[in-house]
């Protein structure tokens, strides 16, 4: 590819609060990606162990063979939708986060052709959708700048001092019992309606969605996905900051940091 731009397409920092087997997850989610897109190849960080992968079964197989070796390990997907060029996504899976990355600055994703480009953005919210809905899965964020997020609504709450622990990597894990406290102290204290009313008084009704088990859907963009709506790292501030004042009237300070 002329361009080598790395481009978070979703991620979850998830060692902040996955209670169950991450690597077991990041095969799930694995499998979830391959009802869209080719499987290409397995990597366990340093040697390329399977190429022309044939089923899910084979990756699983490996990765399960030898779980210290595959404690980091990535998965290269091929997006046959896009038939100009080859191109290729890759999943990378820690204990501390999961990343689904491109290479080329998303520039499948903003050619003239508006029409093609909100096709392609559709295409990315389903695979995001689908992956997001997994039960393990509390928070997934589309786009490296957040353009999209679908999880449990306290997940939207982000104060500063916290969250650059968490997406610190070398701190993520020691988060974990923070932000399990951070998430139920919201939800005993800010209703479920107040947050939705909020953000759709915003964003308008078409951008967010109420999912099952317990998670929402907001989308950031307007139907392209380099057309963002509001810069979301700013709304997120304000949104932190309302909560916070919702809260002061009770007398209830969520977050002490």
């Amino acid at each position: 590819m002329a361009e080598d731009i790395e481009r978070w397409l979703m991620f979850t920092h998830w060692g902040s609060y996955l209670k169950g087997d991450y690597i077991e997850v990041g095969l799930d989610v694995t499998e979830i990606l391959m009802k869209h897109l080719e499987a290409r190849r397995l990597d366990d960080g340093i040697n390329t162990t399977l190429k022309n992968i044939d089923s899910f079964e084979s990756i699983r197989k490996e990765v399960l063979s030898d779980r210290e070796r595959y404690r980091y390990y990535e998965v290269t997907f091929r997006n046959p939708s896009v038939t100009e060029e080859i191109y290729v996504n890759r999943l990378v899976i820690s204990d501390a986060y999961m990343l689904f990355e491109e290479y080329d600055g998303l520039k499948v994703f903003h050619t003239k052709d508006k029409e093609i480009n909100a096709q392609r953005t559709q295409a990315l919210l389903d695979v995001f959708t689908d992956v997001a809905g997994h039960s393990a899965l509390e928070e997934l964020w589309m786009i490296d700048d957040r353009r999209a997020f679908m999880g449990k609504p306290a997940y939207l709450y982000r104060p500063k001092s916290l969250y650059e622990r968490v997406e610190g990597e070398l701190y993520t894990n020691e988060t974990k019992e923070e932000v399990i406290r951070l998430v139920g102290e919201f939800e005993t204290h800010v209703p479920r309606e107040w947050v939705i009313d909020y953000l759709q008084d915003r964003l308008g009704a078409e951008s967010v969605q109420d999912m099952d088990n317990g998670k929402i859907r907001v989308l950031f963009y307007d139907r392209e996905l380099t057309k963002s709506k509001v810069n979301s790292e700013e709304f997120l501030r304000t949104f932190e900051r309302h909560v916070d004042e919702y809260l002061l009237q009770k007398g209830i300070r969520l977050y002490k940091g």
